[in-house]
């Protein structure tokens, strides 16, 4: 396979990271919508998109939210998604982003990261375990539709 490149996400990624953003969770907004919340992101200081190509195509991403919390006294980073396309899983895509956003992260002053994945989602769990993120908690979730 030839390199994968991680690099940050900016607007001209807006249409390409689309695709994926639907292969990941189809149905949940048009893309429109996808790409109207995408330049919004883009602008705040604390959040952080970078994406992987192969050949000029984005094969996968992840993001990350910086938060400051009063009560830990420290900023925390929030890894809100991380999708690799199903053709590219497996390949080390997902690790070489992950890697990349940690050491990102480290570098802002992070004290700790945060992601969530489903209980079976064992692929993804043991990824992140492979890179250091091994307390669990329970994250509670509620839709507003």
């Amino acid at each position: 396979m030839k390199s994968i490149k991680v690099r940050p996400a900016d607007e001209k990624d807006l249409r390409s990271l689309v695709i994926p953003a639907e292969e990941f969770i189809p149905g949940e907004a048009d893309n429109g919508k996808r790409i109207d919340v995408l330049k919004q992101a883009l602008r705040d200081p604390n959040y952080e998109l970078l994406d992987a190509e192969l050949e000029g195509e984005v094969v996968g991403f992840i993001d990350q939210w910086v938060i400051h919390d009063f009560t830990h006294g420290a900023k925390l980073s929030y890894i809100h998604n991380l999708y690799v396309s199903s053709e590219y899983r497996r390949r080390g895509v997902a690790s070489k982003l992950l890697q990349e956003v940690i050491k990102n992260a480290r570098n802002m002053g992070v004290s700790e990261i945060h992601i969530t994945t489903r209980f079976d989602n064992k692929p993804a769990i043991n990824l992140y375990r492979k890179h250091g993120l091994v307390r669990e908690h329970l994250q509670l979730e509620k839709e507003f539709r």
